[in-house]
């Protein structure tokens, strides 16, 4: 069996103290010359070393690992990000650990913990409730956490999500001009879920200054909300759009339509959040609000690396989406 590359074996080969090495692994280059680090570089690359995280670990109180908790990773929205995140992370020594609440409270405080038995340095957080209660313990743990997509009721990490109430807005707007009177808003239970909450208040402030009906369908597990309106859908009565608050409710109200045979626009507005991009390749086109998960996975990661070293802020960011107006108002 071939014997492990140590440490020391690079030093030797090099002709550098063990030391030196250490340091240059550890990123603290001080005084140590151009051409010493990339004779360390290249010997590692030779000699294929690998450094073992778990005596580091032992030996700095750091694991090199970041947590992630994710409340739905089969949405396909988380795993743009997620992409993101570990695409930030391949040129540092961090590692990724992925978990999922399952839209669980239970579920999210029970894996939290596991993360934090790992002796993670940080973590990026979806939370499943805007309540701070849940996370008052994640809080006074000290740990550097990032919140991604939602927002929590306490001021206490940065939070970097999508500009969620001013594009919501700005389609509202849309609808009004497009002569609309009614506006169905169809999201999965609104309450206590940041993104949609915020996407709902601003569709309710669009409806109460340019006098629209309202009508809105929160999707439950046992029924499909979206079908039982349509079905008794009545497109003469009054103009009608549908707002889609995320991908999911936005293939549903197509699916319900469809099965009834409603077209639009003729029947009827179709519009929404569609980051799988579908609105673009159905005909007719819809118009619909894109998000930059990318972006907002990479913003997130740059963050939290940043409050490990130990630059606290609490500082929100909020990461322009883009509203695409195609033929479906």
């Amino acid at each position: 069996m071939a014997k492990d590359v140590t440490i020391q074996d690079v030093a030797n080969q090099v002709g550098v103290s063990k030391t030196t090495v250490s340091r240059y692994l550890n990123g603290r280059f001080g005084n140590m010359s151009l051409e010493t680090r990339q004779q360390i570089k290249t010997v590692i690359e030779e000699l294929n070393y690998r450094p073992n995280r778990q005596a580091q670990s032992l030996k700095t109180k750091k694991s090199h690992l970041l947590g992630l908790m994710v409340a739905d990773i089969e949405n396909s929205y988380s795993g743009y990000w997620i992409k993101a995140m570990q695409e930030t992370l391949a040129d540092t020594d961090y590692q990724l650990m992925i978990m999922t609440s399952n839209n669980s409270e239970e579920q999210e405080l029970d894996n939290i913990r596991k993360l934090l038995d790992q002796n993670i340095d940080g973590m990026m957080l979806q939370p499943v409730t805007m309540d701070a209660e849940n996370y008052r313990f994640l809080y006074e743990s000290n740990l550097p956490v990032v919140l991604i997509d939602r927002t929590i009721k306490a001021n206490y990490w940065p939070t970097i999500q999508s500009n969620n109430f001013q594009m919501t807005k700005q389609l509202g707007l849309e609808i009004v001009d497009k002569g609309y009177e009614r506006l169905v808003h169809v999201s999965e239970p609104i309450q206590d879920v940041s993104p949609r909450l915020e996407r709902y208040d601003a569709m309710k402030l669009i409806a109460h200054e340019y006098q629209l009906e309202l009508i809105t369908l929160e999707a439950v597990s046992d029924r499909n909300i979206v079908e039982e309106y349509v079905d008794q859908f009545d497109a003469a009565n009054k103009r009608t759009a549908f707002f889609g608050a995320n991908g999911t409710m936005l293939t549903q109200i197509i699916k319900a339509l469809r099965k009834r045979q409603l077209g639009y626009p003729e029947d009827c507005g179709i519009c929404g959040y569609d980051d799988m991009t579908i609105g673009e390749v159905l005909m007719p086109t819809l118009t619909a609000i894109s998000q930059r998960p990318e972006l907002i996975g990479k913003r997130s990661t740059e963050v939290l690396l940043e409050m490990i070293k130990g630059n606290e802020t609490n500082e929100n960011i909020d990461i322009p989406s883009t509203l695409h107006r195609r033929e479906s108002l």
